[in-house]
């Protein structure tokens, strides 16, 4: 175990505590029942809200530096309808641009699944070219434009920094470079002392799912459908919901029992640990959510395209860089299985099926049990992020 790790061991001590402290599932006697109007998945004026007011004002993570591990890679991807560039200068510094050329608007980069590495950018349209860090150094007839100002011409910049290897931006670029440790609250320290920062890029996956956004997160802030939807994949690693839950701010932490949770009584509490003993799971609001897996972590980026549509974005994180065919062998086994089998085949999968259901008129609202407090709490704080925006609030069933 690492230093870090062990000076967060008395927050993870008692978290473990927690959940031995009661041997079967935890519904808590505090925890309502509650109703959750099934607008909130495919109201369109919910959605332009959630957009408007969300994705475009809150810091997003939008991947990991690692995967643009040298100067001059780039990835171009179209987030919340904007074409963005990532990119990794000549100096090594990250950051974030609007891929649109200043001159008429067309993309410089075309978007793809994975990076590149350019010297230099140049629209392919009338072949105005930007340095890596957005610097518009050449335009063709340079004559044509007697009034033009180059340095006013550079690339649309968006608010962005680097924190824990993580990639952070403001998609508004009227608004200030965002201070993530202080947007994170006391999960900052947590995410030092798993070291994502020191982690390694190894696969992603990208793609559109027919789904509202929120079914995703709330797909992975509850346990109840563990053990049943996941029978014949992760399920029988699990103690049927059995998990702690904390929320600081807008930000939630879960720790899932796995099902040799009764095994740590017989061991000192120094050595519990959140990927070993158990599964930690941290949702940052609004669309981000950290697995801490036994070996390797997945950063899921839920971004709506649509009321009923979703780009998620897989990434898997390892501590170290393959040493071997046989280690990269193993990660990738354990990618497949978990990104395809279990995140793709089952959870995603139902959460389409929920969506056409909403469509055809299922029903007005959702019925959340104590097992559910979690998507409850999501929900609260995406309607109070909105404010008078959102959607009707929740009510207690009659």
């Amino acid at each position: 175990m690492s230093e870090a790790v062990a000076e967060l061991e008395t927050p993870w001590q008692a978290m473990f505590q927690r959940l031995l402290a009661e041997p079967g599932p935890r519904a808590e006697a505090a925890e309502p029942e509650t109703r959750l109007d099934a607008r909130v998945y495919h109201d369109p004026q919910r959605y332009h809200a959630e957009r408007s007011h969300l994705f475009r004002r809150l810091p997003l993570c939008l991947g990991h530096a690692d995967q643009l591990r040298e100067p001059g890679s780039i990835l171009a991807r179209e987030i919340v309808g904007l074409p963005l560039l990532l990119v990794r200068d000549a100096q090594g510094e990250i950051g974030v641009f609007l891929n649109a050329c200043r001159h008429r608007g067309a993309r410089l980069v075309a978007e793809d699944s994975s990076t590149c590495q350019k010297s230099s950018l140049v629209c392919p349209y009338h072949g105005w070219t930007y340095a890596l860090d957005g610097t518009l150094v050449a335009v063709p007839l340079r004559e044509a434009f007697p009034t033009l100002d180059r340095a006013e011409r550079g690339l649309m910049r968006l608010p962005s920094t680097v924190r824990h290897g993580l990639i952070w931006a403001v998609l508004d670029p009227q608004l200030p470079e965002p201070d993530i440790a202080r947007y994170l609250g006391p999960i900052d320290a947590e995410l030092a002392a798993i070291g994502l920062g020191q982690h390694r890029f190894f696969r992603q996956n990208a793609v559109r799912r027919a789904t509202n956004w929120k079914l995703i997160v709330d797909a992975f802030m509850e346990v109840y459908h563990v053990k049943r939807l996941h029978s014949g994949t992760i399920g029988p690693f699990f103690s049927d919901s059995i998990a702690i839950a904390d929320h600081f701010g807008p930000h939630q932490r879960m720790l899932v029992a796995r099902d040799q949770l009764g095994q740590l009584r017989d061991q000192p509490p120094a050595q519990w640990h959140p990927q070993l003993h158990g599964t930690m799971v941290h949702l940052i609001f609004p669309n981000t959510i950290l697995i801490y897996h036994p070996d390797y972590v997945s950063h899921l980026g839920m971004f709506p395209t649509a009321p009923n549509e979703t780009l998620f974005v897989h990434t898997m994180l390892t501590p170290d860089a393959p040493a071997d065919e046989r280690a990269k062998a193993h990660w990738d086994r354990s990618f497949d299985l978990i990104d395809r089998q279990v995140f793709h085949d089952e959870d995603l999968t139902v959460c389409e099926q929920i969506q056409r259901g909403l469509v055809s008129g299922f029903g007005q609202d959702f019925l959340l049990g104590r097992f559910e407090s979690n998507v409850r709490r999501f929900h609260e704080t995406v309607a109070k992020a909105l404010g008078q925006h959102g959607a009707p609030p929740q009510t207690p069933p009659g």
